[in-house]
């Protein structure tokens, strides 16, 4: 009898640890309940606000000169051969009890000449409070051919026990040294289960 209730205890602990760790290992993103909108700029500048210094509009732009990574809209920041600086920002709803994740696809043309100069582009996530955090920087020495995926985890000040609003936001400042492009596209919002020890509650043994 002892036997048996020693391997009923064992045998319920072992369920039970197996089911925190089933829990954790369960698909950890999910889809977005409020993502990012017109996340690969096909409807133009819809969703995004944009603002360029000196020089306008025609941020985001179907050129093809400058190809897209999918479709044939993106946002070109910078790369002006003079001065200046171009943000593209969007606010976005982050649910309660989730650890927000950014992605995008970025491109950064060949210097036109080739010289260095200086030409930055900057990714930042606004928290609620109006807290600016710097998740993602590129300079013109970071230039390659195609596009490269950066994914990004935003820090703990974006996860909350309720739902709270970010803005995310692309920034370019570039000097008249060179012609360099940052080029987005396929930006995406992922909401991730925040990751914890598993807890295996203890298995008592009776002689």
């Amino acid at each position: 009898m002892k036997a048996m209730f020693r391997k009923a205890r064992i045998a319920t602990s072992a369920l039970a640890a197996a089911a925190v760790v089933g829990l954790l290992a369960a698909p950890a993103a999910q889809a977005a309940p409020a993502g990012v909108a017109n996340p690969d700029f096909e409807s133009g500048a819809s969703g995004w606000n944009t603002f360029s210094l000196p020089f306008g509009t025609g941020i985001i732009t179907d050129d093809p000169a400058l190809p897209a990574h999918s479709g044939t809209w993106k946002a070109e920041l910078g790369g002006h051969g003079r001065p200046g600086m171009d943000r593209i920002t969007q606010q976005v709803t982050i649910p309660a009890l989730r650890v927000p994740v950014l992605t995008f696809w970025v491109h950064i043309g060949t210097p036109t000449p080739a010289t260095f100069g200086y030409h930055e582009l900057t990714v930042e996530a606004t928290a609620p409070d109006g807290t600016p955090y710097t998740l993602a920087s590129r300079t013109n020495k970071d230039s390659g051919s195609g596009y490269q995926q950066v994914t990004v985890t935003l820090p703990s000040a974006f996860y909350s026990s309720t739902e709270q609003k970010a803005v995310i936001s692309f920034f370019s400042v570039d000097d008249a040294a060179n012609k360099v492009p940052f080029l987005i596209d396929d930006v995406s919002m992922a909401y991730r289960l925040k990751m914890s020890r598993p807890f295996f509650p203890p298995v008592l043994l009776k002689p």
